[in-house]
C-alpha cells in the first residue's frame, strides 16, 4: 500500500493537541514570569520599609490581606500597597501587626517567628 502525500499531513485532531500543548507551554512560561516579577516587586517594597528579608519565595493573595509575602526565614508580611505600609504576619493568630524599623532595631525578637522547640510561643507572648 502506498502513502500518498494527504495521508502523511497531520490530522485535525493531532493539530489540535499540539495547539494546545503549546499554549499551555506559553501560559505556563508566562505565569512564571508574572510570579518572579510579582516576587520581586515585593521583594522591593519589603527592602523599602527596612524589612529584613533576603528574597521573596511566594506571594499569596488572602481574603482578610491583600497580599502576603514570604520570605527565605519563612517570616510572612502582609503587604499594603495603597497605605504604603508592612505588616508582620503573627505566625499563631494570623493576624498582622505594624512593621516598625525603629521597633524591630531595639526589640528584634517582637517580629520573630516562634522557635522550633517551643511552638506555643507567640509574638503577642513576647510582647
Amino acid at each position: 500500500m502506498d502513502r500518498t502525500t494527504s495521508d502523511r499531513q497531520p490530522t485535525l485532531t493531532q493539530m489540535t493537541w499540539s495547539m494546545g500543548v503549546l499554549l499551555s507551554a506559553f501560559f505556563l512560561s508566562f505565569s512564571a514570569v508574572c510570579s518572579r516579577d510579582l516576587s520581586g516587586v515585593a521583594y522591593r517594597f519589603l527592602e523599602r520599609h527596612g524589612v529584613p528579608c533576603l528574597s521573596v519565595l511566594k506571594v499569596a493573595s488572602t481574603n482578610e490581606l491583600a497580599e502576603v509575602a514570604t520570605c527565605e526565614d519563612g517570616r510572612e508580611w502582609a503587604l499594603f500597597w495603597l497605605e504604603d505600609e508592612i505588616g508582620f504576619v503573627d505566625p499563631q493568630s494570623r493576624e498582622p501587626y505594624k512593621w516598625d524599623r525603629q521597633t524591630y532595631l531595639v526589640y528584634p525578637e517582637l517580629y520573630s517567628r516562634p522557635h522550633a522547640n517551643d511552638p506555643y510561643q507567640a509574638v503577642s507572648d513576647i510582647r
